[in-house]
């Protein structure tokens, strides 16, 4: 059996899926070619006259925010929003493209998708102006039944991101994947598809299907409807079919009740996957075909016996995460979606917040398949802004729309475990925050009654308590010392951190240890992101106005750094967790009166003052102006006992455990050579952990996660690039670090080049950085046509690296 990493069994399963036969007599056509992109506004620009030739063609999804400028950089100081975007600029954006279709595509039912505008998009097609979407961060679909043609047909969408519109970078455009469905008149609705599994037992698995079929005739219309129940072997587990009367320009809706004799059930430790094949069938040909992925499971919670899937009990090891994708901005492409859940579960954790919008398909596909659990949230704001130009001027006329969306989006992803409906909400515990909470969870409640909903608060009491009262599980936003007191006043309420410090990982996760109504923590953040600049390093000032000035552009706060890196706050986590994943580890900490990064103390703060930062610990043991001095050591053990070795000396051993937060720390006069920390179990040696002084830098070495990339101009690989001395150890001190310049060639496009470093505001599309902590990535694009695919990595002063993959021949056209 192959032994396979988190994310290589992504994408063999995606290809799987992919894999499997396109619907009959319907199709979706994937519209992530050949778009055309403007910065700035152009007048006339929806018409199909309009000369576009200096226009710049891109692949969709495409965040125009990270798009270089005339200085070759996307970066702005002078940003509107600042600090908040990681200053990186919006503005209005046009984009355009061309398709073609057959006579008989044109006559079909059609339905334009766009899973994320971000925002405020206006949408021409053949010249004539077919929608308006407010929202960012939702899917949408447009009725373009009637509306298009034979032959060429356009599509025109204008972007107006007007900031500061945002907390955190938002990106700006045609931000997650476009598709086009192409109906027979006689259809099943997608949005009408509603999958709940009622019961999950290791017998019987009760699987219940609501449909919608549509029938655009002018008579009524005699369909078969089939639904059948394939596993993941192929095998078809249980069927059904019923013969029904669709209405003339009408629909009918209809629930049927499938049962899975001994079912595989999904759980994040076993995320078993069944698909729901449906056609529709008029004379008895095939004329609609829908595929959707569930799971067979069961959600239950309680004060008492805390979270259950399918009866056993789960704590969830959660972290907070933002949408954008660093080196591509806010562009959500499936692979790096799905490359962010998997490394989060190669780290340990089993759930994740989506902060503060709609997860995209791609993540909950990911999530559905590693084993994630998803708090999938709406909104950031409701009736009152944070920022002058967010979501809350539209939130009055567009809520119902929105939150519809969120739940129709995410409803058969078994991976969805409760819907947020909004994050630190200004109007909180207030009658108008309450009756907001009140009607957004009604909607909520009315699409899916299968599973709890929740929000993250922050007020104090009583402002929490009315709040809370709207929904079923109550998020805390760094309220940890609530949650005793509040149990004694409500003890009915469950309750979870929804956010949290990633310093105080302790303080967090022991209540959820030792309180059953307490089912979990999430902190901020699991992977680092854009905006709120340095609020992992310096932090806010004491007046909650400031963060990192320019060139800071990242937040610094991921657990997991911008390039897929663990931080040292993720091994600890680990240990914490018991995951056993990394059962021991050592870290440094940075000498006194020296630097990793400037800025540490920019802000001096006085409690009580959040702080997001994470502990200056690092990796090496290579501190050549520390000769004889004294650096302090943390060891952080799954395991009772362990030791510190400095060239084979024993430091001594210390007992680790709850009283000392599962950490050693140790004096350690430094000496060049290698430090190796070994934990005891029962007296032996249960691991160990080790760290070796590098020398100078004389090679660098790639690994790509991928030796294949699929040629629809999508796919993607993630190359690592990791600076080596000559016996291999890994270089870490900056001053090892190196400019690198990558060439690309063949059948495959540079798509993004990033290090992790909070300050280096350089280009994402040049193909040239200088490592950080000597490591950095790039990301390779497949274009459209098989072939081979050249990498030259030139580093200053060491050999150059090659890299040779393949593209080959996928799907690219329909999906």
């Amino acid at each position: 059996m192959l032994n396979l990493t988190p994310f290589a069994r992504v994408l063999l399963l995606a290809g799987l899926i992919a894999a499997e036969p396109a619907a009959s007599k319907a199709e979706q056509l994937n519209l992530s070619q050949d778009w055309l992109v403007h910065k700035t506004d152009a007048a006339g620009a929806d018409q199909g006259g309009y000369d576009d030739r200096g226009w710049t063609r891109i692949v969709v999804p495409h965040d125009a925010s990270i798009m270089d400028g005339s200085d070759g950089t996307p970066f702005d100081a002078n940003a509107e929003a600042g600090q908040d975007s990681g200053y990186l600029p919006g503005g209005i954006v046009w984009y355009r493209k061309h398709l073609s279709l057959s006579t008989a595509q044109a006559a079909q039912v059609a339905r334009l998708n766009f899973e994320a505008v971000y925002m405020d998009a206006q949408i021409w097609v053949n010249g004539q102006p077919v929608a308006t979407h407010r929202y960012g961060y939702s899917a949408f679909s447009i009725d373009l039944t009637g509306k298009l043609r034979a032959g060429d047909n356009l599509i025109a969408v204008r972007v107006n991101h007007e900031d500061p519109s945002s907390r955190w970078y938002a990106g700006t455009g045609l931000i997650r994947p476009v598709s086009l469905d192409l109906m027979n008149c006689a259809h099943i609705e997608p949005d009408s598809i509603a999958i709940t599994t009622p019961v999950a037992t290791p017998k019987t698995g009760e699987v219940s299907v609501a449909t919608t079929v549509a029938n655009c005739a002018a008579g009524a219309k005699s369909v078969e409807l089939v639904n059948r129940v394939v596993a993941a072997n192929g095998d078809v587990v249980a069927s059904a079919a019923i013969r029904l009367s669709a209405p003339a320009k009408g629909r009918m809706a209809h629930k049927q009740n499938l049962t899975v004799p001994d079912p595989a059930l999904w759980s994040p430790e076993s995320p078993n996957l069944y698909t729901l094949v449906q056609q529709v069938r008029v004379g008895g040909a095939v004329v609609d075909e829908r595929r959707t992925r569930f799971g067979i499971r069961t959600i239950s919670v309680d004060a008492v016996k805390g979270l259950r899937i399918n009866g056993q009990p789960v704590r969830l090891r959660g972290g907070n995460i933002h949408h954008d994708n660093y080196m591509l901005g806010a562009a959500g492409f499936p692979n790096a979606d799905t490359r962010k859940v998997a490394l989060m579960k190669a780290a340990g954790y089993n759930a994740i917040r989506m902060a503060h919008n709609p997860a995209s398909q791609a993540t909950l596909d990911a999530a559905d398949q590693l084993g994630m659990l998803v708090i999938d949230e709406a909104f950031d704001a409701w009736n009152k802004n944070k920022r002058p130009k967010d979501y809350a001027r539209f939130f009055a006329d567009n809520w119902e729309r929105d939150i519809t969306s969120l739940v129709v989006s995410g409803r058969n992803h078994p991976s969805v475990l409760f819907w947020s409906i909004g994050n630190e909400i200004p109007e909180s515990g207030t009658p108008l925050g309450v009756e907001t909470g009140r009607k957004l969870a009604r909607v909520v409640r009315s699409l899916d009654p299968s599973r709890p909903v929740t929000q993250g608060v922050n007020a104090e009491p009583p402002l929490d308590d009315a709040q809370f009262a709207t929904g079923d599980v109550a998020g805390y936003n760094y309220h940890a010392n609530l949650f005793a007191g509040d149990h004694d006043r409500f003890p009915d309420r469950v309750m979870f951190t929804s956010e949290s410090t990633s310093k105080d990982a302790f303080d967090y996760w022991h209540p959820v240890e030792t309180m059953p109504w307490v089912i979990g923590d999430f902190v901020w953040t699991a992977v680092d992101y854009i905006g709120e600049t340095g609020i992992g390093w310096m932090g806010y000032s004491q007046d909650w106005q400031k963060l990192g000035p320019y060139p800071w552009h990242l937040a610094y706060c991921g657990e997991i750094d911008a390039i897929g890196r663990k931080r040292p706050a993720a091994y600890y986590r680990e240990v914490l967790w018991k995951t056993g994943i990394d059962p021991i580890s050592a870290f440094v900490r940075q000498p006194k009166e020296t630097q990793d990064l400037p800025d540490r103390g920019l802000f001096p703060t006085t409690p009580p003052h959040l702080d997001w930062s994470l502990d200056d610990v690092h990796p090496s043991w290579t501190w050549p102006d520390q000769v004889g001095k004294a650096v302090e050591v943390d060891v952080y053990s799954e395991f009772p006992e362990v030791e510190l070795f400095l060239n084979g000396k024993s430091l001594g051993r210390k007992g680790v455990g709850v009283a000392s937060q599962y950490k050693a720390t140790y004096s350690v006069a430094y000496a060049p050579g290698k430090l190796v920390a070994i934990g005891y179990r029962d007296g032996r040696e249960a691991g160990r952990w080790e760290l070796r002084t590098a020398g100078d830098p004389v090679r660098a070495q790639l690994h790509s996660d991928k030796t294949q990339i699929v040629a629809n101009g999508e796919d993607l690989a993630y190359v690592n690039l990791t600076l080596l001395d000559d016996d291999g150890t890994p270089i870490y001190a900056r001053d090892g670090d190196r400019q690198v310049t990558v060439h690309v060639s063949g059948a495959a496009a540079l798509a993004g080049i990033g290090n992790g470093n909070p300050m280096d505001a350089a280009s994402f599309q040049s193909g040239k950085r200088t490592t950080f902590h000597g490591q950095l990535a790039f990301v390779l694009r497949g274009l459209n046509q098989p072939g081979k695919i050249q990498v030259t990595v030139d580093i200053d002063g060491l050999p150059a690296q090659y890299l040779r993959l393949d593209a080959v021949a996928g799907n690219g056209g329909t999906r």
